[in-house]
């Protein structure tokens, strides 16, 4: 059931076709932990969602990698050649995007096709962790942190949501008379 509720959500998320290879979202960003799991000697355990929202800026460089701006961190992640077929992560039995909802949901693209930009950081008490980015239609972005700290595999799903309009806007509610 959780697992269809994911892969709704992710339907509805990135339902938007994926533009042309130089058109991907940039800007302002709001980041949460969606998912993820840590295993243990063959057992998992998921990791409860973390709602806190950071904002990332997302920026392209000239060679085609993309630059993170995050939590006063600056993070280049370059192209990852075959794209998403570079990538295996076993998100059996969790809430995770798994590659083949990614592939049907980018309209059936070929895993090579869909582009993916990683790298290996070094992350406070993670240690080195492989952090990977793949875009989806024209405002949104997943990724994944996979790191393997004291013989665990630790992996965290992120999204990443372009943010529109100006901070601090008035809230209306169902209540409000259209005063703010």
């Amino acid at each position: 059931m959780l697992r269809r509720v994911a892969v709704f959500l992710a339907f509805v998320f990135l339902s938007a076709p994926i533009q042309a290879a130089n058109d991907y979202p940039l800007g302002e960003f709001r980041v949460i932990n969606s998912s993820g799991f840590v295993e243990t000697d063959g057992v998992r355990r998921d990791l409860p969602a973390d709602r806190t929202v950071a904002i990332a800026s997302i920026a392209r460089d000239s060679d085609d990698s993309v630059i993170v701006a995050i939590n006063g961190s600056t993070i280049r992640l370059h192209p990852l050649k075959n794209g998403l077929a570079a990538l295996e992560w076993n998100a059996r039995g969790t809430a995770m995007l798994h590659k083949s909802d990614i592939v049907s949901l980018l309209e059936e693209r070929a895993p090579a096709q869909i582009p993916v930009w990683g790298a290996e950081l070094a992350w406070p008490a993670l240690g080195p962790v492989q952090m990977v980015l793949l875009p989806f239609g024209f405002s949104a972005y997943t990724g994944f942190l996979i790191s393997h700290p004291d013989n665990r595999t630790v992996v965290r799903e992120m999204e990443f949501r372009q943010v529109f309009g100006p901070a601090g806007r008035p809230q209306f509610s169902a209540n409000s008379n259209g005063t703010p």
